[in-house]
C-alpha cells in the first residue's frame, strides 16, 4: 500500500512539476498585474503546491520504510540493508527541506500579495511553524553537509536558513517600506522556482545528467538554478525598487 501511494505521488509530482518547470517563466515575462501575470501565476503557484506536498509525500514514506520502498524485493546482507537505509533517508531529507521550502516560499509570496501591508495575515501559526521547521530542517541538513562532505546539502541548507530568517524578517520587523510587498513576492516565487529547478536536477534529471557531468562536475547541474535564480532575483529586486521606488 505504501509502495502504490509512493508511486502515484511520484508521477503526480514529475507530471506536475514538468509543467510548472515551464510555467515558471510566463508570469515573470508577463506584464505585471496583467491578466496573464495572474493566471499564469496562479497556475505555477497551484503546481508548486502539488509538487511540494507530494514531495512531502513522499520523502516521510521513505523516512519511514526506506527499504520497502526503494526495494522492496532486496536480498541484501543485513549490514548492506543498514547501509543504504542509511543513505535514502538523508536523500529524502533533502528532498523533504527543498519541498517544505518550495511551499513555504508559494505561501509567503501569496500571502504578502494578498495582505501587502497588513501583515497579519501571515502571522497564522501554520505559516510560522512552516517557516520554523524550514529554518531546523536547513541547520540540520547544514550539519549532514558539513560531516559528510556533501555541497549540494551545504549549499541549500544555507538557503533554506536564510530563507526562514527572511521570512521572519518580513513578517515581524517594524515597519515596510511603501510598495516592499512586491519585491518580498517576487523574492519567494523566485525562491520557489530555485527549490523546483534544484528537486528536477538533482533527483528527476540526476541519471540523464550524470552521463553529461561526471565526477565532481556532477554538483554543476545542482547548483546552476540557485545561480540562475539569485541573479534574476538581484536583477528583478534592483527593476522594480527603482520602478516602485522602494529604498
Amino acid at each position: 500500500m505504501q509502495q502504490l501511494i509512493h508511486s502515484a505521488a511520484f508521477y503526480l509530482h514529475i507530471t506536475i512539476g514538468s509543467l510548472a518547470l515551464v510555467v515558471f517563466w510566463l508570469p515573470l515575462i508577463a506584464k505585471k498585474g496583467s491578466a496573464n501575470h495572474i493566471r499564469f501565476g496562479n497556475w505555477f503557484a497551484k503546481g508548486m503546491y502539488a509538487v511540494s506536498i507530494s514531495g512531502v509525500l513522499m520523502s516521510s514514506l521513505v523516512l519511514a520504510d526506506p527499504i520497502g520502498i526503494r526495494y522492496p524485493l532486496n536480498d541484501f546482507s543485513v549490514e548492506r540493508i543498514a547501509q543504504i537505509a542509511a543513505q535514502q533517508r538523508i536523500f529524502a531529507g533533502f528532498l523533504l527541506m527543498l519541498s517544505v521550502l518550495v511551499f513555504s516560499n508559494v505561501k509567503q509570496s501569496l500571502l504578502v500579495l494578498k495582505a501587502k501591508a497588513n501583515r497579519e495575515l501571515l502571522k497564522t501559526p501554520f505559516h510560522l511553524a512552516t517557516l520554523t521547521v524550514l529554518g531546523v530542517m536547513g541547520a540540520v541538513m547544514a550539519w549532514i553537509g558539513i560531516t559528510q562532505q556533501i555541497i549540494l546539502f551545504q549549499i541549500f541548507s544555507v538557503l533554506s536558513m536564510l530563507n526562514a530568517f527572511g521570512g521572519f524578517r518580513y513578517i515581524f520587523k517594524e515597519t515596510l517600506k511603501k510598495r516592499e510587498w512586491v519585491i518580498a513576492h517576487l523574492g519567494n516565487i523566485v525562491g520557489a522556482g530555485i527549490g523546483a529547478y534544484t528537486a528536477f536536477f538533482a533527483f528527476g534529471g540526476r541519471r540523464f545528467l550524470s552521463e553529461i557531468f561526471t565526477g565532481q562536475l556532477q554538483v554543476i547541474p545542482w547548483i546552476v538554478p540557485g545561480v540562475v535564480g539569485i541573479s534574476l532575483m538581484t536583477y528583478f529586486n534592483r527593476k522594480y525598487r527603482q520602478q516602485y521606488r522602494v529604498q
